[in-house]
Formats: structure tokens, C-alpha cells, sequence
């Protein structure tokens, strides 16, 4: 069952990396164009800024599961090294828990949201705010799952000696 997860998790990470990277490009190219139209040639489009706008916040919560299957999350560990390597496991999957929870309520509100939102359309693009709101919950259930397996890992995981970084170490002299 866990392998199942993984594989699924990989696999949706590796989905979610090309998409925010293509994201990312179209936000850039539609800008540039926007710009050199409207100070180029004293024209412009409706649209740019907000598909920029939206795509964006699908970038960033596409990017963002990405960031925690990488643990790439901002952390304070300067007493981690004090803590026994078997109840820093502890520790951390608490968090972990708390942290889905906070990631579950995410999800039930983005997509109530999304839902509530189904039959209003943007300003610029007309398209459903069902879309651009949707980003809140697809991105929460990403960093659910992700965040579920490093709690499933820090849980099962025997203690294992990390190597000595260079910040673990005490000052000479």
C-alpha cells in the first residue's frame, strides 16, 4: 500500500514539476509580450495580467507539494542535535500530523470555495473562478500526500546516524 503511494506520489511530482516550469514560462512569455505591446506599441491585451495572476498561485501551490516531498520546507533545527535520534522520529511526525490536519482543513475549504465559486466568471478571461480557486485544494491534497508519507517514514523509520555537518559542530578554541 505505501509503495502504491510513493510510486502515485512520484509520479504526480514529476507531473506537477513539468507544470509549474511550464507555468513559469508561460507567465514570463505573456508578460514580456504584454509590455512590449503596451510600451512598444501603445497597445496591449485584456488578459495577460490576469492569467498571470492565476497561473502564478497554480505555480506556487504546484511548487510548493514539491517543496515538502523534498523537505525543502523552512525548519528550525539548531536543538535538533540534542534531541535522541528515535524521538526526533517522534518529533517530527508529530509535526507532520499537525501539519496534515492544517493541510486537510485547507482542502475542505479551497474546495468549498472552488465549489462556491463555479458559477462566477473572471473579469478578463471569462472562464469560471471554479479554476483559479481550484489551485488552493489541488495543491493542498499534493502536500497532504507528501506530507503523509514523511510522517508514515518518520514513524517506521529505524534511528539512523546522519553524517556530522559543519553547523553540528562546535567551534574551536
Amino acid at each position: 500500500m505505501i509503495a502504491a503511494l510513493h510510486r502515485t506520489a512520484a509520479i504526480l511530482a514529476a507531473a506537477s514539476d513539468v507544470a509549474s516550469r511550464l507555468g513559469i514560462m508561460f507567465v514570463a512569455t505573456v508578460l514580456f509580450v504584454q509590455v512590449v505591446l503596451r510600451f512598444g506599441f501603445n497597445t496591449g491585451l485584456p488578459w495577460p495580467e490576469e492569467a498571470s495572476r492565476y497561473v502564478m498561485i497554480w505555480v506556487a501551490m504546484l511548487a510548493g507539494s514539491l517543496a515538502v516531498r523534498d523537505e525543502q520546507l523552512i525548519a528550525v533545527d539548531f536543538f535538533d542535535k540534542h534531541w535522541p535520534r528515535r524521538l526526533l522520529g517522534y518529533r517530527n511526525a508529530l509535526f507532520r500530523l499537525l501539519l496534515i490536519a492544517m493541510l486537510g482543513v485547507l482542502f475542505w475549504y479551497g474546495l468549498d470555495q472552488a465549489m462556491f465559486s463555479a458559477f462566477r466568471t473572471t473579469a478578463a478571461l471569462e472562464i469560471s473562478w471554479f479554476w483559479p480557486y481550484l489551485a488552493v485544494p489541488a495543491g493542498a491534497a499534493l502536500m497532504l500526500l507528501n506530507m503523509l508519507l514523511l510522517a508514515v517514514r518518520d514513524l517506521t523509520a529505524l534511528p539512523v546516524e546522519r553524517p556530522v555537518l559543519a553547523h553540528d559542530m562546535e567551534p574551536l578554541g
